[in-house]
């Protein structure tokens, strides 16, 4: 049984061409708000992390330079179009805006009459966190930073001495990390800006609530220390390698790694040697010495040489003195007797001689002669001492992966080879060059190669680039996308099926009017009957009465078979107008 399909209703029929014209607005208003959006100034944030008051502030001053702008979401901030943030920073820059932004220049204002010493020290500690703050800022992974000074007031005894500290306050940009050499930059930084300051008094914490500044032990110091020196020499030998084959085989065609193995041992070392076969005479020291006995026997000791002396011979007194008349008259016999005296003196003082004939007996006295030499040798001798510090090179291993040689033809078509077993050799040898190889240590190269794959090629990592998500043109970009999005879902969902349901009705009455006046009276009829907007609900009213829907059946036939472009025409019609 074939469903019944009712007629609209008047009221219906008189409120659809009211909706169809509301429709019609709505979309016009839709597009235009789309297109208005569209073309509207990209904000940019001018300043954020501000206080109430530094925001009253702001905001007085760009009504009064008339540069629109807005609050961010959360409402701690302000921003301006993107080709007005430096003409609104420079003039709030005039004006001193934002005084919590101000640093030093915090200094230069008057304090005003009566004002304590201790407010001037916390104006100046204060300035002083602003500046560091600021600097610290100024890193490539760091989006903002805050800083805490705690020094407290020094005492007369030293005794009674507090040191000073201080905090810094991190917050990263998404996706970036400080490294351990910039944390411990940033405390250096802070501990050189404040005086009586150590280095272990400063805590850095990110926004995630992170101690970045975890205190360590020698030991892990050490081991942290030792870690950075294999890696800084890894990626210096690696650097070289890549950089001295990239003429070769073309940049980013070789792929290099080192693995550097280093004693952290500290070594000392004296040695003293002395060689015997070589004797040079440094000095020389002779003496000799002789002596005569006075009559004391000498000799081995024992019973012979303790015997007594000699008896001796009693010599006569010695003459009187004579005049000197009678000294020149009997100046022989004087003499003959100073002789004869002199003789018998040395005959008893001298030893008698073997042989002599003399009435007295007399005794030898003995004679000693000795002899001493000194002699000082300087032996060769030679004093080593040596220090070997941490960081020496016990073994180096180098694995070097070199792409197929690219070469371009006489035909303009790139071509690839690899590397010949004389090229081959050629490479190792100038990467065994580029590391310093030793084979005595233990050193080991191993070159490779290989062709690359297109997706293995290297980027340049060491210019850092602002994501494209970040920058304003990917943002205008958006924002016409979008709207050009829009604006088709508008023109194809709301606006084509409402032009349609106008247009529909008047191509209908076109079509049957000019039918009617084509065919006569009977095709006239049929025509109007199939073209007419309710024909839908006459053919369901049909099926109640079986002679009416035959006979309907049967005019359409003929209107078929009379003019089948016709027919053809108004089943368009139907299509087009979706009834």
């Amino acid at each position: 049984m074939n469903a019944v399909v009712a007629p609209y209703p008047r009221w219906a029929a008189g409120l659809k061409p009211l909706l169809l014209l509301i429709g019609i607005a709505a979309a016009v208003a839709a597009g235009v708000s789309v297109v208005l959006w569209s073309r509207g100034p990209s904000y940019s944030l001018l300043y954020g992390n501000l206080g109430t008051e530094d925001q009253a502030q702001i905001t007085q001053a760009l009504d009064t330079a008339g540069i629109p702008y807005r609050l961010t979401p959360d409402s701690s901030g302000i921003e301006v179009p993107s080709e007005r943030v430096s003409e609104a920073r420079l003039k709030l820059a005039g004006q001193d805006l934002p005084e919590g932004d101000g640093g030093f220049s915090l200094m230069t204002k008057d304090g005003g009459f009566g004002v304590s010493q201790f407010m001037e020290n916390a104006r100046y500690q204060h300035a002083l966190e602003i500046e560091l703050a600021h600097t610290i800022a100024s890193l490539r992974p760091i989006d903002g930073a805050r800083v805490h000074i705690a020094e407290p007031p020094q005492s007369a005894f030293v005794r009674d001495r507090v040191p000073a500290s201080a905090s810094v306050f991190v917050q990263l940009k998404a996706g970036r990390v400080l490294s351990q050499e910039q944390v411990q930059a940033i405390v250096n930084l802070v501990a050189s800006s404040v005086p009586d300051l150590a280095a272990n008094q400063v805590t850095v914490v990110d926004q995630q609530g992170q101690l970045l500044s975890a205190p360590q032990d020698a030991a892990s110091a050490a081991r942290e220390a030792h870690f950075q020196l294999v890696q800084r020499l890894e990626d210096d030998y690696t650097q070289r390698i890549e950089e001295l084959l990239a003429p070769l085989v073309g940049p980013g065609h070789v792929q290099a790694q080192v693995v550097a193995e280093i004693d952290s041992a500290v070594t000392e070392e004296a040695r003293e040697q002395y060689q015997p076969n070589s004797q040079i005479v440094r000095s020389e020291q002779v003496s000799e010495q002789s002596s005569r006995g006075n009559g004391v026997s000498g000799g081995v000791p024992g019973a012979l040489s303790n015997q007594p002396p000699p008896a001796g011979v009693a010599q006569p007194p010695p003459a009187p003195p004579a005049t000197a008349a009678a000294a020149g008259a009997t100046g022989t016999n004087a003499s003959a007797a100073g002789g004869a005296a002199g003789t018998a003196a040395g005959g008893a003082a001298g030893a008698q001689k073997p042989g002599a004939s003399t009435a007295s007996s007399t005794a030898q006295l003995p004679e000693s002669t000795s002899s001493q030499t000194t002699r000082n040798y300087e032996i060769d001798r030679t004093l080593d001492y040596s220090r070997q510090p941490a960081g020496r090179i016990k073994r180096v291993t180098v694995a070097v992966l070199i792409d197929d040689i690219h070469a371009v033809d006489k035909n303009g078509k790139t071509t690839e080879r690899p590397l010949t077993p004389a090229e081959l050799t050629h490479v190792t040898q100038l990467v065994k060059d580029a590391v310093g190889f030793d084979a005595s240590r233990g050193d080991s190269v191993n070159v490779v190669n290989s062709s690359f794959e297109q997706s293995a090629q290297p980027t340049d990592t060491d210019l850092e680039q602002v994501p494209i998500w970040e920058r304003p043109l990917f943002m205008e970009l958006v924002k016409l996308g979008t709207g050009l999005i829009v604006l088709l879902v508008l023109a194809l969902a709301v606006l084509r099926p409402l032009v349609r349901t106008l247009i529909g009705p008047a191509r209908a009455a076109l079509s049957a009017s000019a039918g009617s006046a084509g065919l006569g009276g009977s095709a006239a009829a049929g025509d109007a009957a199939l073209a007419a907007p309710a024909s839908r609900a006459v053919v369901a009213n049909a099926a109640q009465s079986p002679p009416a829907y035959e006979q309907q059946v049967s005019s359409a036939r003929a209107l078929v078979n009379q003019d089948p472009k016709r027919v053809a025409q108004v089943v368009r019609t139907w299509v087009a107008s979706d009834e």
